[in-house]
């Protein structure tokens, strides 16, 4: 179990062997917590409740999620 008020940011990538899915790093301090998304809907929520905790309203789109 992870607080999501605890971490500081989140990074994320498409998962290679797994297309669809997305690998998480939840960085909380010096360390982090790995998390697997099913899909970019479930991530969507993970950012956007993340960002609601940090007083923050965002919404993220198809186009966030893409890799660069």
């Amino acid at each position: 179990m992870v607080d999501l008020t605890n971490v500081d940011f989140i990074t994320f990538k498409e998962n290679e062997r797994d297309a669809g899915t997305y690998w998480v790093k939840l960085h909380i301090g010096s360390k982090e917590a790995r998390y697997i998304c099913e899909d970019k809907d479930s991530l969507r929520t993970l950012l956007e409740n993340w960002s609601k905790l940090r007083g923050k309203e965002i919404t993220i789109t198809d186009e966030d999620i893409i890799e660069w």
